[in-house]
Formats: C-alpha cells, structure tokens, sequence
C-alpha cells in the first residue's frame, strides 16, 4: 500500500470520529431543552396558588389557573414576606411557605389597595356590584383553607364596592362562623385581609361595624 493511500485512510477516519463527536454534542443539547420545557407551571397548580394567596390576604387577580400579571406581584410580595427571592416563580420553597402560611392561617403577604375604592356615598358607579348569595359565594369559597367547606353563607351585607358575609365554614366535625369581607375588583368579588383594609379607612361604616368591629 502506498503512502498516499494511508494519509487517505487516516483522513477519512478523523472525518468520521469528528462527525460522531459532533452528533453526540447535539443530542446532549436536545436532552437538556426538553427537561427545561417541563419547566411551565400546570393550570390546576397555578389555580391551587391563587386560591391560597386570596386566603392569605394576597390579590392574585381573577381565580383562573394563569400565571398572569397579577398573579405574580401577588407571588412576588408573598415572598419578600417571608424572605424568599421575589422573583414570581411558584418554586419548591414558595409552594413550602404558602402551604405552611395556608395550613397555620397566618397572613403573610403585605397587601396594599391597587387603587382607592370609591368613597362617595351618592350615586357610584353606573355599575352596580351584584349583592347575591351567587355572586358573593365563590369569592368566600376561595378564601377558605386546604380541607375547609362552605356549609352556609347565611347573612350578607354589602355598600358600594365592599360586601361582608358571616358563612359556617370548617369541617364537618367543627363547623364554626366566621366573618369575611370582600370587595368588588370591577368583574368580581374578592375576599380581603380585614386587618389592612379595616385600618386605612376604605371600608364603608355601614360594612366596618360588622366586617372589622367583629371577632
């Protein structure tokens, strides 16, 4: 065999070692590309959340299983109370914490009106919220724990864009009465933290003497 037919033969093996080099590296890329696609949160998670930051006083927007704007500066002040990066990620930790702060009923996540609700007491708004054991039961239901049931709303009261309803909550095993004030976000009624908006003077007299002078 001559010289010129082994540099040849050497060449083409270097090409073929260099090309199944090449392919392995690829694979190795698609591999890592089809774990972070995995990394979207999943509806019915995304809904779980927003129903535990609503219990705790949080405002995560309309209860509709998407990580929307809302949501996430809803996530987002969650987590700087509890000392969590604030990145908006519904993360390990973030899942820990809401499912500790749910479980304890503590109510962790700072939560400061968006806007000034209206404090007229003529006229309103053209549109008037709905008062209806139908319109007020979802938000109260929201609101609840982990494991809790509605068993009866019983009575409501409601002025202007606030509404506050005493329901029998709990287990079957301990039902008990609690008071839960709501407000009005222009498609909905939304379950409120009454410590922060009893005390900055938005709630209605008439909704104050039994949503926040109660137990």
């Amino acid at each position: 065999m001559s010289k010129r037919s082994i540099k040849v033969g050497i060449g083409v093996l270097v090409l073929a070692l260099l090309g199944a080099a090449c392919s392995s590296g690829d694979s190795s890329k698609s591999g890592t590309s089809s774990k972070s696609s995995k990394n979207s949160a999943d509806g019915n998670g995304v809904l779980a959340v927003q129903r535990e930051l609503t219990s705790l006083g949080c405002d995560p927007g309309p209860l509709d299983g998407t990580l929307g704007a809302d949501t996430k500066t809803a996530i987002k002040n969650f987590q700087a109370a509890n000392g969590l990066s604030a990145d908006g990620v519904i993360g390990p930790n973030t899942r820990a914490a809401l499912a500790f702060s749910a479980q304890t009923g503590s109510v962790r996540c700072p939560v400061t009106p968006t806007s000034s609700p209206p404090t007229t007491k003529g006229g309103g708004s053209s549109t008037t919220p709905p008062c209806t054991d139908a319109a007020l039961r979802p938000a109260v239901i929201a609101s609840l724990s982990s494991g809790e049931q509605l068993f009866k709303l019983n009575a409501f009261n409601c002025a202007i864009n606030w509404a506050v309803t005493t329901p029998t909550v709990g287990i079957p095993a301990n039902p008990i009465d609690i008071t839960v004030l709501l407000r009005w976000n222009g498609s909905a009624w939304q379950a409120v933290d009454r410590g922060v908006y009893c005390n900055n003077g938005s709630v209605p007299a008439s909704i104050y003497q039994i949503g926040c002078d109660s137990n």
